[in-house]
């Protein structure tokens, strides 16, 4: 991982007292965490207990209705609050009319090598594919290709909102195996899969 302008091993995101609703239904509240870089937590639930809000509260992507979520010690602003963040979920969806090279050279930062990037696409199955636009991918195809763009900018944060749905056992075996070999990064996943959230350390489950 090339070097980026914070010091990665010195990362930490937390949250204080982050409560969230959604209309008169009440999400989640009054959450507090501290994740240190190197690290990982599932967050587990019940369909609608607030976990994909609550992936996006953390990622900077959504204002809770009380609390803050801090990087460093400083408040997240909003949609552009942490910046150096990766992200697979329903809401993330490639550019149909764009290849999956083109689409992965998008997501990248200026100075990632292009043949790694492309590596990243042999890797997941995607190499033949490569040059074809992504309205033509099936599902599983699309998800493969979600995770390589969730990677793309060599984030420092990850959060996955349920990244083994529409994969295949072998896409999943290869997801698993890619997400537990990642070290040095702040990791969050979204699951109610016992493999998926088996990948981290730590569980905090919603709807209690």
């Amino acid at each position: 991982m090339k070097n980026k302008t914070n010091n990665s091993a010195d990362l930490i995101l937390e949250a204080r007292g982050i409560s969230k609703k959604f209309g008169q239904q009440r999400l989640f509240r009054d959450i507090s965490l501290r994740i240190e870089a190197g690290h990982s937590l599932a967050v587990t639930g019940p369909n609608g207990s607030g976990k994909s809000t609550l992936l996006r509260v953390l990622a900077g992507l959504q204002r809770p209705d009380a609390g803050e979520v801090a990087i460093h010690g400083k408040k997240t602003a909003g949609a552009h609050g942490l910046g150096d963040i990766g992200l697979m979920g329903p809401l993330v969806v490639p550019y149909r009319e764009l290849t999956a090279r083109e689409n992965i050279l998008f997501a990248a930062r200026d100075d990632r090598d292009r043949d790694a990037l492309f590596a990243m696409l042999e890797d997941f199955g995607l190499g033949p594919h490569a040059d074809k636009q992504v309205g033509s991918y099936s599902t599983g195809m699309i998800q493969r290709l979600k995770f390589c763009l969730a990677l793309a900018g060599d984030p420092s944060l990850l959060f996955l909102d349920e990244p083994g749905s529409n994969l295949d056992e072998p896409g999943k075996k290869k997801l698993y195996s890619a997400i537990g070999s990642m070290s040095g990064k702040i990791i969050v996943i979204a699951t109610n899969d016992r493999n998926e959230f088996a990948l981290c350390e730590r569980e905090l489950r919603l709807g209690q």
